[in-house]
């Protein structure tokens, strides 16, 4: 009982002295790669706000929330084409955004990875009010007041109850199945908190 109550306690003296990072949401950026059996698409979407708890260079906690009404396309030029796209990702096929207008990473800590600036950041993943336990490797690097992670992480979309199109649920998709994984390439800036 004596060892639980000093773990608890180091757990809350750890979270007085990390200092909190702010989301620079102009300066931080997420780039989606969508697959297909006959090719790709990919474009951007927004981070709509988050913080970032850091004691010592070390990642404790925080909560990133990600703006799913600004999914956009990049590399469709014809903007019929691309619009209809972006609509149909929007719509009850994929994110629904319309009832689920942001998705969330909650960090609950991290560890290091073999190489230097290199950890993994574990957490919980929400998209779609379905939440998932997920690690995401990352390269932190600090500068002044602020802290920059770049990271990639495969996402398994089904997991989240998006199955459109998916040869895991569906037969005789051949060349139209959709990869049930989509990649995620992303830059989050964070400015320590006066």
């Amino acid at each position: 009982m004596i060892y639980k109550r000093l773990f608890l306690g180091l757990i809350f003296f750890s979270l007085l002295i990390s200092e909190r990072y702010v989301v620079d949401i102009d300066k931080s950026s997420i780039f989606w790669i969508g697959r297909k059996m006959t090719g790709e698409h990919f474009g951007e979407i927004k981070v709509k706000e988050g913080s970032i708890d850091i004691d010592e260079n070390r990642i404790n906690g925080g909560n990133i929330i990600i703006d799913m009404e600004s999914i956009t396309v990049s590399d469709i030029e014809e903007e019929k084409w691309n619009k209809k796209l972006e609509g149909h990702l929007k719509n009850a096929d994929f994110f629904d955004v319309d009832i689920f207008p942001e998705a969330s990473f909650s960090i609950k800590g991290s560890y290091d990875f073999f190489m230097i600036e290199s950890l993994a950041m574990k957490g919980n993943l929400t998209i779609k009010d379905k939440t998932i336990d997920i690690v995401i490797p990352s390269v932190v690097s600090f500068e002044d007041n602020y802290a920059e992670s770049v990271g990639v992480i495969d996402i398994d979309r089904t997991q989240f109850g998006i199955t459109y199109g998916s040869g895991s649920f569906f037969e005789g998709l051949a060349d139209r199945a959709i990869n049930d994984y989509f990649t995620l390439k992303f830059k989050i800036i964070a400015k320590k908190n006066d």
